[in-house]
Order: C-alpha cells, then structure tokens, then sequence
C-alpha cells in the first residue's frame, strides 16, 4: 500500500514524541497544541489584571499550565507567544531538556526557504533548532488475515 505524505508526517511525529519521552524531556506538540499556550497566556494576564498584587512572573512560574508552556518569567512567555505567532506554523515540536528548544520533523531533512527564515529568528530569540528526520518507506507492507466463524 503506498503511503500518502499526511501518513509519513504522522509516523514521523511518533516516532519524534517517542524519542522525546525516552530522552525525558518535556515535549509539546505545536501542531495540536499551540491554542494551549496561547490560552495559558491569555489566562495569566487575565489572573494578572484581576489581582495586580503578584508580580507577573510569579503567576507564570506558579502557572498550572507550566507544563505547555515550560516558561519562568512572563517576559519569557511573552516572548515565545509572539514568536509562535509569527513563526509557529514552521515548527512541529516545542521541546524542554536542559533548555527550550524548537523542532521541525520531518521524512525528507528538506527545509523550506520559510523555515529557514523561521531557524535564523528562532536562534536569534536564543531557542536550540533541531530537524527530526525518520525515513519511512514509501510504501508499507501489509497482511490481511481471515477468520473463520460466523454461521
């Protein structure tokens, strides 16, 4: 059966979340996870406006969110939001060993003008880049098997 490349870019995100886990690290999908980070933010400065006596940071370190955004400071939340409005939609991963790091995964390693534009800004904003590449065939083998029963 040949494989269309929506199913490779699903094998490659296991495989990529997969390794992630094994590695310990924190791990957020962007592609089905970025509205959670951006309504973490809108969350806290909400909490922020209504009860002004905390420091942001607190809010944010405190947040029970944290683990989607995997932020300390509202400065460093703030800036990631303002980076995966711009430049989101050119990551797969948002990934948290020693340091936050960014990654795009991928069957091929090939990386589109757009996603370069997007690595240069994100190493400017001091964030790690990585490409994730699995190879995955082309085509995949598969065996039905019957079994008998029924009338």
């Amino acid at each position: 059966m040949k494989l269309e490349q929506n199913d490779k870019d699903k094998v490659v995100s296991i495989v990529a979340s997969r390794y992630f886990s094994e590695q310990g690290w924190k791990w957020v999908d962007l592609n089905s996870e970025i509205s959670k980070i951006h309504k973490a933010y809108d969350d806290l400065k909400d909490q922020y406006a209504a009860y002004p006596y905390m420091s942001r940071d607190w809010y944010v370190s405190n947040s029970a969110n944290k683990s989607i955004h995997m932020c300390e400071s509202w400065d460093d939340l703030s800036s990631l939001v303002e980076f995966l409005d711009a430049f989101g939609e050119h990551f797969d991963f948002l990934v948290k060993d020693t340091k936050k790091s960014l990654c795009i995964a991928s069957t091929d390693g090939y990386l589109t003008p757009e996603q370069k534009t997007a690595i240069s800004t994100a190493r400017r904003s001091r964030y790690n880049v990585f490409v994730f590449r699995v190879d995955v065939p082309d085509d995949i083998e598969f065996e039905l098997m019957q079994i008998g029963g029924g009338m």
